[in-house]
């Protein structure tokens, strides 16, 4: 710890990933960006989506390296992770697919959905990591369930 800063995440291998797939994806939105396109349709929803995952791991981020998960143990960021990740990899995948289809012929923009391709293996990376911590995190023995039930009911003894 140094300082507010917590920089243990962005040193672990979850962090790392997250770091990657920022930079891939900021890549792959500029890569889009910077070209002429006639399927608006397609490259808009792989525009928006790269930028709203961006944007969202960015805050994931800032959220992790000002220790916000220590100061807010009321939320499980391990599963918080997980969902996000499942999302970004269902959209991205999804934007990746339909701008390669659409990006035959224009180099840019194949190599837009390469990355794109790219940040969503490196999201199912993190999402099995999530689910190994998330699965490691739990008590062993009695199920969730049956520990809430015992607390308050009295009745699995």
């Amino acid at each position: 710890m140094m300082g507010i800063l917590f920089l243990e995440y962005l040193l672990s291998k979850q962090g790392i990933l997250k770091v990657a797939q920022l930079v891939i994806l900021l890549v792959a939105f500029a890569c889009v960006r910077s070209t002429w396109y006639t399927s608006f349709y397609a490259y808009g929803f792989f525009e928006g989506v790269t930028l709203g995952y961006s944007i969202t791991v960015a805050v994931f981020l800032f959220l992790t390296v000002f220790g916000v998960p220590k100061r807010a143990p009321f939320v499980n960021w391990t599963i918080a992770e997980f969902v996000l990740d499942t999302l970004g990899f269902i959209f991205i995948s999804t934007g990746s697919i339909v701008a390669a289809v659409k990006s035959y012929d224009t180099p840019i923009l194949v190599a837009a959905s390469v990355c794109g391709l790219l940040a969503s293996y490196l999201s199912v990376v993190s999402v099995v990591l999530s689910f190994v911590a998330a699965r490691r995190s739990q008590p062993e023995g009695k199920l969730g369930t049956e520990r809430v039930f015992s607390v308050y009911f009295n009745i699995f003894r």
